[in-house]
């Protein structure tokens, strides 16, 4: 049984490197950073931030429209949505807020997204699942580019222009973060889950940094579910043939708070990460 599991998992693998060749490489961003050794942790960090700026001068800002998609079933952290989107600094941004809980006013939403152009505000029956609630804000919009905001985690103003960055040579159908910083509030302590996951073809993307080409991906939509379906829908982009891409791990936080609805122990999210320094700068 594992050896048929080493077999199934090569093929995907084997998948995916078939369509990297004809859409897209990591190439030349690996060359922009000096090519470092993914294997020595300190020296792969410590490249990939000094050599962050060259990086994005290799590589300018696509100038795509994007549409910021955020379900949320939590009314108290609406002004925490709204600053993290007017934070972004690409210019080209649209949003679309589904208010997935009875408990939202209606009113209050569009109040807060008031001084913001070109917002829609969805509120679906109640029972709708986070996929389901997906999918109806993906018909609000018709950008090609949509990146998938969760409500609790913060993002830097760069956390669009290097997805865009990222995708404008990757050729993927979705760009996010499998290496990527996160907060553990309770014990006030940074760490980067997952390192010397980025600027490489991953099948593993955290699901609160998906950034979706919709030229690539169709009309594919996320499974009615509300637990698991980020990981579905990238597990169906690979029986697609499609090819994910993880970039940069800076420009986005996950906030571990002890009531997050995903019930892990602390021991097991700290497993696969490393410690930061105090003074490391996360959004850059």
């Amino acid at each position: 049984m594992l050896a048929t599991a080493r077999g199934r998992a090569w093929r995907v693998g084997a998948d995916i490197r078939r369509r990297v060749t004809r859409t897209g490489s990591a190439t030349s961003a690996l060359a922009s950073l000096g090519r470092p050794d993914r294997r020595n942790a300190g020296e792969w960090n410590a490249a990939t931030t000094a050599g962050h700026d060259r990086y994005r001068a290799a590589h300018p800002v696509p100038d795509e429209r994007v549409a910021i998609v955020c379900v949320s079933m939590r009314p108290e952290y609406l002004d925490a949505v709204v600053a993290n989107i007017q934070r972004q600094s690409h210019s080209r941004v649209e949003v679309v807020f589904v208010a997935n809980s009875d408990e939202f006013d209606i009113a209050v939403v569009e109040r807060a997204f008031a001084p913001m152009s070109h917002v829609a505000v969805d509120h679906p029956p109640s029972g709708t699942s986070l996929g389901g609630a997906l999918n109806r804000a993906m018909e609000r919009t018709d950008a090609r580019f949509v990146a998938k905001f969760d409500d609790d985690d913060l993002y830097g103003a760069n956390f669009i222009p290097d997805a865009l960055r990222a995708h404008s040579y990757a050729g993927a159908g979705v760009v996010g973060k499998h290496s990527y910083y996160a907060h553990l509030v309770e014990r006030d302590q940074l760490v980067v889950r997952f390192p010397g996951h980025e600027f490489s073809y991953s099948g593993t993307l955290a699901g609160g940094t998906l950034v979706i080409d919709r030229d690539r991906v169709g009309d594919q939509r996320f499974d009615d579910v509300s637990i698991g379906e980020d990981r579905a829908f990238l597990a169906r982009c690979h029986r697609r043939g499609i090819s994910t891409y993880s970039a940069d791990r800076f420009n986005f936080t996950q906030v571990r708070h002890a009531s997050n609805t995903w019930n892990v122990s602390t021991e097991s999210f700290l497993a696969r990460t490393s410690p930061v320094p105090d003074d490391t700068v996360v959004d850059r």
